[in-house]
């Protein structure tokens, strides 16, 4: 992986994988176009520990990246978010929606108290939990369909699907639009809505595609061959899906 040579206000426009681009893990994507130097989610690996975790950030020089998008709080596409603010040079903004950052404060303080009660010792851990709470004065919340502005870049979001927060980020540079959909579900669950069509079309799709080469049996079918009934708890007001025993 060499970025070394690429031209800042080249008209080429760059995107080059620091994680997940031939695995699953590690979410992280360099984008490089007319000077314009942005990171596409930051996330950890999650069979590995330690620097071996990350995502090859070295491979970056944080210090000039203008911006830092996170798609949702899972830890393979935020899990190094507070080494990164906390650890690197990184000067620039990073932004989430309102839901994302409320579950990645937990989702990340259950990672470190997990890791710890799993033996890892603290020099093998990327971060503590001062660094959680460092990185959330860093971090700004985007609405859906809001737009912004950073040092020439636009860019808005749109639903995602998938989890709570989930959003795909829609990225305007010199009147190149670039979509990068994170991970999203385009079926309707029964809390979230499906994935987003955006009104505008991108110039270039940077798509998750996990499974894109299987087919999925619809959740009306799976739900038949589960034999589970849904028991409403009043007092918590809470859904707790109950499994049957199998006879």
């Amino acid at each position: 992986m060499d970025t070394d040579g690429i031209d800042d206000f080249s008209d080429s426009l760059v995107i080059t994988p620091l994680g997940s681009g031939q695995e699953v893990g590690r979410s992280c994507h360099y984008l490089t176009f007319k000077g314009k130097k942005i990171l596409l989610d930051c996330g950890i690996h999650p069979g590995m520990s330690g620097v071996d975790a990350l995502p090859f950030v070295d491979f970056v020089d944080c210090e000039e990246l203008d911006l830092l998008l996170v798609t949702h709080f899972h830890l393979d596409h935020c899990g190094a978010l507070p080494w990164l603010l906390e650890k690197t040079a990184f000067r620039g903004r990073c932004f989430m929606t309102h839901a994302t950052k409320a579950i990645y404060r937990m989702s990340i303080g259950d990672y470190l108290k997990v890791s710890k009660y799993g033996g890892s010792s603290d020099n093998r851990m990327l971060y503590n939990e001062e660094d959680l709470e460092k990185s959330m004065e860093k971090i700004e919340v985007i609405d859906f369909h809001e737009q912004k502005e950073v040092n020439g870049i636009k860019f808005w979001c749109h639903v995602a699907g998938h989890v709570l927060g989930a959003c795909m980020f829609m990225i305007e540079i010199a009147g190149v639009r670039i979509l990068y959909t994170g991970d999203f579900s385009r079926l309707e669950d029964r809390h979230l809505c499906a994935a987003e069509l955006p009104t505008v079309s991108p110039d270039v799709l940077i798509c998750e595609s996990t499974y894109g080469t299987q087919v999925h049996e619809s959740r009306d079918e799976r739900e038949k061959g589960s034999n589970f009934r849904i028991c409403i708890e009043v007092e918590v007001q809470d859904v707790i899906l109950v499994m049957d025993l199998k006879s």
